[in-house]
């Protein structure tokens, strides 16, 4: 996960640049008026429409589970594509996934439940529970939970097999700081490894005894666990990379190396009940809960959630990935509304696309699904020739357009270059990534001014640079 901005931080539109307060009314379901249900009716159909048009016309396929729900009431729990290919197992709501850096979550909780038994303080410098870092004294736990530390991305993760805690550890020490403690953000699971060492330090348990014991058993969380090899569990999906022809199985990462970054294995159905216990006092009191869910930085990252804002509605999440896996979590709890995706597969775009459309269908809002066939059309290569330019974007991104031997392609800030399917003489689909579209904008004279970029549930308009 890089900076963190909304759940969708690290791709905010997958072909158009590439480039969360905790309420505390736990709703039960038979507390919904008359009204609300039916809109809660609703809103389960069109999630369940989406769900079934997606997978049948879109070039990418979800595969993974979903569980979606508005306070005690499950709107959406199910399970899509395959967990084992090779001896036809589907994917369950049960099924077991890597979470990835959905494990920092449960890492920062862990920390604060050692400050609310004062044994430690997030305030505290990190030289006071181990050793080794010449920075020790200058860099905090709260630096570590809030990624301001100037620690490296990541330990030793790479080239070997097992590692120790320990090893880990004394990697991290060896590397220079990428800048002052508490002076910028940089993602960095090198400081939730840091955090795992401090937590066993402080509890006198192994990290993943205290997460089974603090976490996991307490929200009788029964099929999650702490992964410490490369070793498949029970009901567990295998990871894949799904784009297009067969889909590839990839081999397992070994999580020895990921202590408290991203080491957890976990299911919709667990991850919902660690949803429900944020809005109580079943693991954390409301002041850490408070303190979890505040931004400290221009980074919109508190203590291991992202905090953001979406629809106007305030928004907690996270991402993961590990090879094969991708997972993310948006809660909001003003609404008290969550999310939970995960997939096995290595590529993100599904994930982005469903997650960013149901968000949107359970706030009604507006949102795109792919047709089932694209209808390509003849466009005047004059027609075409106008829309050639550069198109910049009050978000802070441009996209250039260029047109060659009959056909007009979208050249995006990182480099990557799209060719864009025309369906009339101002409207164009990118190829291969149906939900994302382009419509270019006239004036009365037909002078091209400016073109609207459309991806899922967002709309960015730009202006032509040379008119």
């Amino acid at each position: 996960m890089k900076k963190v901005k909304s759940l969708t931080v690290a791709l905010i539109m997958v072909a158009f640049f590439s480039c969360i307060t905790c309420s505390c009314a736990n709703r039960a379901e038979n507390s919904f008026s008359d009204a609300e249900r039916n809109n809660q009716s609703d809103i389960v159909s069109k999630l369940d429409e989406y769900m079934t048009s997606y997978n049948e016309n879109s070039s990418y396929k979800y595969s993974g589970a979903i569980l979606v729900a508005k306070g005690d009431e499950i709107l959406l729990n199910k399970g899509y594509g395959m967990a084992n290919y090779e001896e036809n197992i589907h994917n369950e709501p049960y099924s077991v996934f890597a979470i990835g850096s959905l494990s920092k979550s449960f890492t920062a909780a862990a920390i604060m439940q050692l400050q609310e038994k004062q044994l430690l303080n997030v305030d505290d410098p990190i030289s006071k529970y181990i050793d080794g870092h010449e920075r020790g004294d200058d860099i905090t736990i709260h630096h570590l939970l809030t990624h301001t530390s100037g620690l490296i991305r990541s330990g030793l993760m790479y080239g070997l097999n097992g590692v120790s805690l320990k090893e880990n550890i004394e990697y991290i020490n060896r590397a220079s700081l990428l800048f002052e403690p508490g002076e910028d953000y940089s993602y960095s699971n090198a400081g939730y490894n840091i955090l795992a060492a401090i937590i066993e330090k402080v509890s006198g348990k192994s990290y993943n005894d205290y997460i089974r014991d603090n976490i996991f058993i307490p929200l009788e969380m029964n099929t999650s666990r702490c992964g410490i090899d490369d070793s498949y569990g029970d009901n567990q999906s295998i990871g894949y990379r799904i784009l297009t022809g067969d889909p590839m199985k990839l081999p397992m990462f070994n999580f020895s190396k990921l202590l408290g970054s991203g080491n957890i294995y976990s299911t919709v159905e667990d991850l919902y009940k660690f949803d429900r216990a944020l809005y109580s006092d079943k693991l954390l009191s409301k002041e850490s809960l408070d303190n979890m869910f505040k931004s400290y930085s221009d980074s919109n990252y508190g203590y291991g959630w992202g905090v953001a804002e979406r629809f106007g509605h305030k928004e907690v999440s996270h991402n993961g990935h590990i090879d094969g896996y991708y997972s993310s979590i948006l809660r909001y709890p003003d609404d008290d509304y969550v999310l939970i995706f995960l997939t096995n597969n290595s590529d993100y775009t599904a994930l982005y696309e469903v997650s960013e459309t149901m968000a949107a269908i359970v706030f009604e809002k507006d949102y795109y699904t792919a047709p089932k066939k694209i209808n390509v059309v003849e466009v005047n290569s004059e027609i075409l020739k106008k829309y050639s330019d550069e198109y910049e974007f009050e978000e802070g991104f441009s996209i250039t357009i260029t047109y060659n031997d009959g056909k007009l392609y979208a050249k995006h800030e990182d480099g990557n270059i799209y060719e864009l399917l025309p369906v009339s003489d101002t409207d164009f689909h990118y190829k291969e990534h149906e939900s994302n579209r382009v419509k270019f904008i006239t004036d009365k004279n037909n002078n091209v001014v400016g073109v609207k970029a459309f991806s899922i549930a967002s709309v960015y308009e730009g202006k032509k640079v040379n008119r």
